[in-house]
């Protein structure tokens, strides 16, 4: 406790000093447009302002039973799915024990950089948040240029010129 009778707050040093989240940002300025009278389709959070389509509805008031923790790595038929899509369609031909499923793109990479050691290669134009994010946990970001011009795509010898 302080001087104040307040507890103590240690941050860890690399969460220190870091700037309001950009999503926030986004967000937060959306929602002053609003209130000023502005249409604004808000995308900053991920969220859709689109109504859920009925067929979803419809299968999640189905499966409203299927409420236990799922499989860590998600679920086999989807892990299936998805392995069998990127190989049908992308060339990517992979097991689906290799396929993780989470609860979305912003927590996968922030595990997969705090269990990766090692400088981080991000492609620019990229989301936001994982630049922060391996700040959070010391990891040094390399920044990758795409264009347009190539579909946004990058090759490996890029990847080692950025190193």
């Amino acid at each position: 406790m302080n001087n104040n009778n307040q507890p103590d707050v240690n941050l860890n040093l690399n969460v220190r000093g870091l700037p309001q989240s950009a999503t926030l940002e986004i967000n937060e300025k959306s929602n002053e447009l609003r209130k000023q009278g502005r249409m604004v389709c808000k995308l900053g959070l991920g969220q859709s302002p689109f109504p859920v389509p009925q067929s979803v509805v419809e299968e999640l008031k189905i499966n409203a039973h299927q409420k236990d923790y799922l499989p860590v790595k998600g679920l086999k038929k989807l892990r299936e799915a998805v392995a069998e899509y990127h190989c049908k369609n992308d060339g990517l031909c992979y097991s689906p024990d290799d396929v993780l499923i989470g609860p979305g793109s912003k927590e996968l990479m922030f595990l997969l950089q705090y269990v990766y050691y090692g400088d981080l290669v991000i492609p620019t134009p990229s989301w936001v948040s994982y630049s922060p994010q391996a700040q959070i946990i010391g990891r040094q970001v390399r920044w990758l240029r795409t264009t347009k011009n190539n579909n946004w795509l990058f090759h490996s010898r890029r990847i080692r010129s950025t190193m």
